[in-house]
């Protein structure tokens, strides 16, 4: 049986502007050809619309990638709870998820041979309608940072103190909202090359846990580990560093999943 990985992030830091070194390992999506489109599904409220857009132009400015949109996404709430990610897509979706402490997830689902086979980004109004959160700024960045995860990048910085990098893969208060150089730098290093193949075989990701969105060790949550660890839950936690942290659920099967998740400041 083919192991699925599904996650959002990387640990790694840059150590200077010029070198392109912030990758997730050496995950990403399988294409035959130097630059390829990747197909992403808009389930985000109205409200959402315009960042989620903005997002998606920037990234696609890479000289390696173009997000091309599947206009059949659906907005049932049903839909933006499980957030589920087809085979081939990244879907990104928006739901007052709850007090949760996160204001944002990204996933992706890897097959054996580390290739990205799906994706999916939720976004937590329960945060995004507060005041603090409720500007473009962080509704911009975070779905940009989202995405950014979903094709493979990790942080450049992940300390709020340090100087800002102007990215919105970078930790900062202000957030930044964009990509910058360095990031497109990573994206043309991760695609340097061609695969053998193009298809997306693996099975979608439930988007972080079925319809689970407690925090950990709270509610749905509360399932054990490892073969008594069921569909529920992020399962254990393999380390956070500032406002990001990593969870890994194993299903009986043997299916791995990791959750990245971006925790508001102070949680």
């Amino acid at each position: 049986m083919k192991k699925l990985l599904a996650a959002g992030v990387c640990l790694l830091l840059v150590s200077g502007p010029s070198v392109a070194d912030h990758a997730w390992s050496d995950y990403h999506w399988a294409r035959t050809t130097s630059s390829f489109d990747l197909v992403f599904v808009n389930s985000t409220t109205v409200g959402w619309d315009s960042y989620v857009s903005q997002a998606v132009s920037d990234w696609s400015a890479s000289a390696v990638l173009n997000m091309v949109e599947d206009p059949s996404g659906s907005e049932s709430r049903q839909v933006r709870r499980r957030c589920n990610g087809s085979d081939g897509q990244v879907r990104v979706c928006n739901l007052a998820y709850g007090n949760t402490g996160w204001l944002g997830i990204a996933g992706i689902s890897l097959d054996a041979n580390g290739h990205i086979t799906t994706g999916y980004t939720k976004l937590n109004d329960t945060y995004f309608d507060q005041a603090y959160y409720d500007t473009p700024a962080w509704r911009l960045s975070v779905t940009c940072q989202e995405l950014g995860h979903n094709v493979g990048l990790g942080h450049q910085d992940e300390d709020f103190n340090n100087q800002s990098l102007f990215s919105c893969m970078d930790y900062q208060d202000p957030p930044f909202e964009f990509p910058n150089q360095h990031d497109y730098d990573q994206l043309e290093t991760i695609y340097g090359h061609t695969d053998s193949y193009d298809s997306y075989t693996g099975g979608g990701d439930s988007g972080g846990g079925g319809s689970c969105n407690a925090p950990p060790g709270k509610g749905c949550n509360k399932a054990g580990i490892g073969s008594d660890n069921a569909n529920n839950g992020w399962g254990i936690s393999l380390g956070r560093r500032g406002q990001q942290e990593t969870f890994m659920r194993i299903d009986p099967d043997g299916t791995r999943h990791l959750v990245h998740v971006t925790w508001a400041i102070g949680f």
